[in-house]
């Protein structure tokens, strides 16, 4: 989790006489006190022109990087960037561009054990979206926040106000934004997380608050505070990514396939399940999940006049499937049949 801009709380700035003793002793007092003691570190990076040097001091450590500022009080970094752990224990250096780190990075643990890592400027499943753009998919434009869900170029975008908030950007099989107000250590104090169709494809909001924006543009809720124990449902791509998760369910039933075998029958959101049908097709059938049990194939069936519905089998044995069943029905309500 990003720190706070400026100097740590509690660090008290003394105007020292000229004399060395003078100086000495109150350097010896201050490391009494119940305040911590900061070494005096030395400028390791310079700036690109347009962008702002930082230098933050977390907890014992340190971050020095470089921030472009944005309208819209939007920034990023761009720039090298150095952590600390502690002085002499470096965590990582490297090159942001535009939030996103690129390039070699030298990345060492709190053990000292060190490393390098390559990352790209793209992706190659990033490059085989249509509408995709190397750049920061959210800029203020004409009073608005305009958010470009279709490109979600991965990185990570700063917006500061009453409350600093972290935009972490990225994904596939759908755009993923997680909303991290700066000040949790976990970025659940008022956090959450959106999984947005690459297909709602440009919006105008009024503000980066997605959970509350997008329903105002008559989106469906993308976004949901994350469930500590995990996705009840989940509907798998062919990489066992999520397409969909259990705040899609529109519809759920148990019900008999023709072999008499009891099979779950549900249909998606808008968007959602127009993904999910297309994705069956480019890349074969869809991986279906309950409650952590179990992987199955998932059967699409599309009719001119219905929603789109996907059915998959349940557990044969009995334990399981009450199993199944049961934990089904905390998090949605049954039907007997889905329309």
């Amino acid at each position: 989790m990003r720190a706070k801009r400026g100097w740590p709380r509690g660090i008290v700035f003394v105007a020292m006489a000229a004399l060395p003793s003078l100086r000495r002793n109150l350097a010896f007092l201050l490391c009494l006190s119940a305040m911590p003691c900061y070494a005096q570190w030395t400028k390791d990076i310079t700036c690109p022109k347009g962008t702002v040097y930082r230098d933050l001091r977390p907890y014992a450590g340190r971050q020095e990087f470089c921030e472009r500022m944005l309208p819209g009080s939007l920034s990023v970094k761009d720039g090298p960037y150095r952590f600390w752990f502690s002085e002499g224990h470096p965590g990582t250096q490297g090159n942001y561009v535009n939030g996103r780190q690129v390039g070699r990075w030298h990345e060492c643990d709190r053990f000292g054990r060190c490393g390098y890592k390559d990352y790209p400027l793209t992706y190659p499943f990033e490059n085989e979206r249509p509408g995709f753009k190397p750049e920061i998919p959210v800029w203020y434009e004409d009073g608005h926040y305009v958010f470009d869900f279709a490109s979600c170029w991965s990185t990570w975008v700063t917006q500061t106000g009453k409350e600093d908030i972290d935009l972490n950007i990225g994904g596939t099989p759908r755009c993923f934004i997680a909303y991290l107000p700066q000040g949790s250590e976990d970025g659940t104090d008022g956090g959450y997380l959106c999984y947005v169709p690459f297909s709602v494809g440009k919006r105008a909001l009024r503000s980066l608050d997605l959970m509350h924006e997008l329903p105002k543009l008559g989106l469906p809720q993308f976004c949901h505070v994350r469930k500590p124990n995990g996705e009840p449902f989940m509907l798998l791509d062919k990489r066992f990514m999520d397409v969909a998760t259990t705040s899609d369910v529109q519809c759920a039933a148990i019900t008999r396939d023709a072999s008499g075998r009891k099979v779950l029958t549900f249909t998606l959101i808008p968007y959602v399940s127009e993904l999910a049908a297309q994705l069956a097709v480019q890349q074969g059938p869809l991986i279906g999940r309950l409650c952590m049990t179990g992987d199955e194939p998932v059967t699409v069936l599309q009719g001119d006049d219905k929603p789109t519905r996907f059915t998959f089998r349940l557990s044969s044995a009995t334990a399981e499937f009450k199993k199944q069943e049961t934990c089904l029905a905390k998090v949605v309500s049954v039907k007997t049949s889905c329309p």
